[in-house]
């Protein structure tokens, strides 16, 4: 889709006219939202619009900048850990970062009875984040506020855009991180959550599929559960710029079609889509019996929001997860709340998902 054709609320020519425009609620994508969430959300369209245009492609850095002791390496796991899906010729397991909230974990540190270590996987279209404090700050100080986390480790996975970051570079780093937290740092399965918003979502779904097929869960057993939050649930279908624009919450969502169909082209990058690929790449199509509880939180105004729901359904089709997986609906919010929150103020409904993600988490016998 070119500039030139591009819908008007992705153009930075248009944002003073919607500036001028959202000063009357009913000119707002939602009247009851405040003229900040409005004119902010058109603005982060028009950002992402202008990050696609121009074709960029962020690099990772694996030094601690502001994120200090609290941002640590880690190495890939042992070669037995990388099977099926996860083995490629041309794309190996590397060394990743990741960024430790509210400080680093350490071996031997006691993890409180009822406490959690949460491994989160970012969201951004597999092309952008990082994990950092910048990106996922607001989202781990919710989940240490309000769940019963004692921890938070958000993985700096290999993004779409570097040499070696198509698919199954994030799988693979994804393993690394969890081999890291049971074999390096000695965490028991059972006091691990696993996390992630939009494609980090995509990548929990992942990795409990991963782990369910593995053939030694004895050395990468099930964790405690998942938290699911907007999940990007069918990659390839990104590329219908038509079906997205078309969505009834297209108005209320910030993102505009450009930015995941550049994500997905760079993290497909030619693959063929065969059965094994697509299993990973859209699970909406691929239930599987979960090897972990998964709560799959959604916001009501998004374009992903009917996918989410068809997502639920098709899993709580099989019998095994019947109980394992539920659906929470934050209504008047648009796509990653926890992501975005901070940025577009929908702090109060943050709060709300992440307290039903504690109440979940709590709830698991």
């Amino acid at each position: 889709m070119s500039m030139s054709s591009s819908p008007k609320d992705t153009s930075v020519l248009h944002l003073p006219l919607f500036a001028i425009a959202y000063l009357h609620p009913k000119h707002r994508q939602d009247r009851d939202w405040t003229y900040r969430q409005a004119l902010g959300n058109t603005a982060l369209k028009v950002s992402l619009r202008i990050f696609t245009a121009l074709h960029l492609r962020p690099s990772l850095s694996l030094k601690p900048h502001l994120e200090g002791e609290r941002f640590v390496l880690v190495e890939p796991a042992k070669s037995e850990l990388y099977t099926g899906v996860a083995i490629d010729k041309d794309i190996e397991p590397e060394t990743i970062g990741g960024t430790w909230f509210p400080e680093r974990f350490t071996p031997g540190t006691v993890i409180p009875k009822g406490q959690y270590i949460v491994l989160h996987f970012h969201g951004g279209s597999y092309i952008l984040g990082n994990g950092r404090t910048a990106s996922c700050g607001f989202l781990a100080k919710n989940f240490l506020s309000y769940t019963p986390s004692a921890y938070v480790f958000s993985v700096q996975y290999r993004l779409a855009g570097d040499p070696k970051g198509r698919f199954p570079a994030q799988l693979q780093d994804v393993i690394s991180a969890y081999s890291y937290l049971i074999h390096t740092l000695h965490i028991p399965a059972s006091c691990i959550v696993l996390s992630g918003d939009s494609c980090g979502g995509d990548l929990v779904l992942g990795l409990l599929r991963y782990l369910l097929h593995y053939d030694r869960p004895s050395l990468l057993p099930a964790p405690k559960c998942g938290w699911v939050f907007s999940p990007w649930c069918n990659v390839p279908n990104a590329s219908n710029n038509k079906a997205w624009i078309d969505s009834a919450n297209y108005k209320t969502e910030y993102i505009p079609p450009s930015f995941p169909a550049w994500g997905a082209k760079h993290f497909l990058d030619g693959l063929q889509i065969n059965e094994l690929l697509e299993q990973y790449v859209t699970p909406i199509r691929h239930p599987f019996a979960l090897p972990s509880p998964v709560l799959i939180v959604t916001g009501g105004q998004e374009v992903l929001c009917q996918d989410h729901r068809d997502l639920v359904h098709a899993f709580q089709q099989l019998p095994q997860n019947t109980s394992a997986v539920k659906l929470y609906v934050e209504e008047n919010v648009p796509h990653d709340v926890l992501m975005i929150g901070w940025l577009l103020n929908f702090r109060k409904e943050a709060r709300r998902c992440s307290e039903k993600a504690g109440e979940f988490l709590r709830g698991i016998e």
